[in-house]
């Protein structure tokens, strides 16, 4: 088996390099999660939702709730370990270029954009169903479950992109 190429072993380097940042600023991407769920779910709740820094805020019962996306809801904590395993699976096999970044894409979106649904899903559940029942519920089981699954499935997408077994074309000749 041959070694990775230099570009490959950049890439693992800056993956791991990206584990390593996205826990030092755990804040700031907090900050910009609070954004981007106040800006897609803002049209899809009554009242709408607006970010103040690292919160969203929801409309319960007619009074302003804000939603704080601490360091321990931020997909930031998901992503590191994911970026970890990632630039050291580059390390240790040589995956065709293209092929790696695409799995790269695919393995952040799919975390990304299932925490932004749990985070929107906290928000529309307590606005519907109250703190009490929509909020417990919501980020204490479901939301979990949730992050668990996205987090699973975006490792998973990633092992399936980097491991996919080279298929040898023959041809034939009709004589």
């Amino acid at each position: 088996m041959r070694r990775p190429g230099g570009a490959q072993r950049i890439l693992a380097w800056g993956a791991i390099f990206a584990a390593v940042a996205s826990i030092i600023f755990i804040q700031q991407i907090a900050v910009g999660e609070a954004l981007a769920t106040a800006f897609w779910l803002n049209p899809l709740l009554p009242g709408g939702v607006i970010a103040s820094r690292d919160n969203f805020v929801v409309n319960v019962d007619g009074v302003p709730i804000a939603f704080h996306v601490t360091a321990g809801c931020s997909a930031a904590v998901l992503l590191a370990p994911a970026l970890l395993f990632y630039g050291v699976t580059l390390l240790l096999r040589r995956i065709a270029f293209a092929r790696a970044l695409a799995a790269a894409v695919v393995m952040i979106t799919v975390i990304f954009t299932t925490n932004q649904l749990r985070l929107g899903m906290i928000g529309w559940a307590s606005q519907t169903w109250g703190m009490d029942l929509g909020y417990q519920v919501s980020h204490r089981y479901v939301g979990s479950a949730l992050a668990i699954v996205g987090f699973c499935a975006g490792v998973a997408l990633l092992f399936l992109l980097t491991s996919g077994k080279r298929r040898h074309h023959q041809r034939t000749v009709t004589v």
